[in-house]
């Protein structure tokens, strides 16, 4: 079946969700999530991705961020691949541990940025259990759940250094009094989710944004997609290395001859390792 390719864009803000295989767990325990957020960390840092916010639930996660260069997919390949590989070792599993392709809407501005941060730190109350609690009890859980990005929001003790708090510029200049306030509009849709947000999510597969944002991002990607299943996620702007040229850098650097790099084998060790990881990244193929 054909599938509809991704709008990739430098600077591209996100909405990332991805869900485990027949909405089975893709988190068993603490040691599983701690995992997964050790591999999150390598790929911001490897593919110079920045992160607003996630949320890790049992059988899906969430995530927010921007994309410095073009390349969303690459990097979500190699986050979700590595954990599969990782769960795949330990239980001794076969078959996908993730439900087909991630879901990912490009984001319009700050704003819908700073409610959509709402919405992910949200997701550890909407559990049965937890929507059985009175507003006292849902804040004491949420306070109580590690697996967010919300305490780093709300105490600067639990900041995490590989997570960007910029939305907290929204709520005021002193940090103190922001993280206060965003504790304050985190507990405000306790009772009731955000109907705008909630709309705007609703619109568009593609996009969350104004009717106008939206609009011409389904225009674009019309335009892109014609039925095919060899359709190409879309990049803007394209920024590919040749091979060949990764191949010389790698070749300088370790003092080896080009042609040592195409030999099958690990005859020189390191450096084919190398100049295959810079390939993986950089050459679109």
């Amino acid at each position: 079946m054909a599938r509809p390719p991704r709008l990739e864009i430098a600077g591209g803000l996100y909405h990332v969700m991805s869900r485990g295989n027949a909405r089975r767990r893709i988190f068993s325990s603490d040691k599983d999530r701690s995992r997964f957020l050790q591999q999150l960390q390598d790929n911001l840092r490897n593919y110079h991705v920045v992160l607003y916010a996630y949320a890790l639930m049992p059988n899906h996660y969430h995530i927010l961020i921007k994309t410095e260069r073009a390349n969303l997919s690459r990097f979500m390949q190699r986050l979700n691949t590595s954990y599969a590989l990782y769960v795949h070792y330990k239980r001794g599993l076969v078959g996908h541990v993730l439900q087909g392709r991630y879901k990912a809407k490009l984001v319009e501005t700050d704003e819908y940025l700073v409610s959509l941060s709402r919405y992910i730190h949200l997701n550890p109350t909407k559990t049965r259990g937890v929507q059985a609690l009175g507003r006292a009890a849902r804040a004491k859980a949420l306070e109580e759940y590690r697996w967010s990005s919300y305490l780093g929001y709300v105490s600067s003790a639990a900041a995490e250094g590989w997570v960007c708090y910029d939305l907290l510029r929204e709520f005021g200049q002193s940090r103190a009094t922001a993280r206060q306030l965003y504790r304050a509009y985190v507990q405000a849709c306790f009772l009731e989710d955000d109907g705008v947000l909630r709309e705007a999510m609703r619109a568009s597969r593609n996009a969350i944004g104004s009717q106008a944002y939206i609009r011409g991002i389904e225009e674009t990607m019309k335009r892109q997609y014609q039925g095919m299943v060899s359709n190409r996620d879309l990049t803007l702007p394209a920024e590919h290395v040749d091979l060949a040229v990764i191949d010389e850098e790698v070749s300088r650097e370790f003092g080896i001859r080009r042609e040592d790099l195409q030999h099958h084998g690990r005859r020189v060790g390191e450096a084919k390792a190398f100049a295959m990881e810079l390939a993986c990244r950089f050459t679109g193929l």
